[in-house]
């Protein structure tokens, strides 16, 4: 685990200081990580284990962000109730809720998180489900930081929740996704 600076431990203008110097990134609203260095999920989920409350967890936002670790976590943290999902749909502020299967969270830190597949599945399907404007957008950024496996992963994911609304949508829109990123990274290459 690499070290965290946590804003209990040290003053905000220490940390502010030795981020200026180079040496710091700031990670979360309260905790700063060494320059360069590799989280894991389990660093990026300690550094957000005192912004949780209780009976509460991570929404699919900050949940990507523990298993991806691209960037710093969202300032504002959301979250939902558990052990089941509830969203608001489109303007109407109908709320749905949706029961998470076990096989679909695991615990790091001993705080709950969905698997990085159903993740994946909560952060495209309003794409798909009421597409605007910037929604191709989003799903190609969300697919091309993939790794292979991830998108196998995903894919045998895709294959087991057959019945769900919208998933035969989201794995053509996915294929279709993953092939031109395909073609055009093999494009760049030559």
């Amino acid at each position: 685990m690499e070290a965290l600076f946590h804003l209990r431990d040290y003053g905000y203008e220490h940390l502010t200081e030795l981020t200026l110097d180079g040496m710091l990134t700031r990670l979360t609203e309260s905790t700063w990580v060494r320059k360069g260095a590799v989280l894991s999920a389990e660093d990026r989920m300690a550094a957000l284990s005192a912004q949780i409350p209780p009976r509460l967890v991570l929404s699919h936002d900050i949940a990507w962000w523990v298993h991806s670790g691209l960037g710093r976590a969202p300032s504002t943290l959301t979250f939902i109730t558990y052990p089941r999902r509830r969203f608001v749909d489109g303007g109407d502020h109908i709320v749905h809720e949706l029961t998470i299967a076990r096989n679909e969270w695991q615990l790091i830190n001993d705080q709950p998180i969905t698997t990085e597949d159903r993740t994946l599945y909560d952060l495209l399907l309003p794409h798909i489900r009421m597409p605007e404007e910037g929604s191709p957008q989003i799903i190609r950024g969300l697919v091309e930081e993939l790794s292979t496996s991830a998108r196998l992963s995903f894919r045998a994911y895709l294959e087991e929740i057959s019945r769900r609304p919208y998933v035969a949508h989201i794995r053509e829109v996915f294929a279709q996704v993953c092939a031109t990123s395909d073609t055009s990274n093999r494009a760049r290459r030559r």
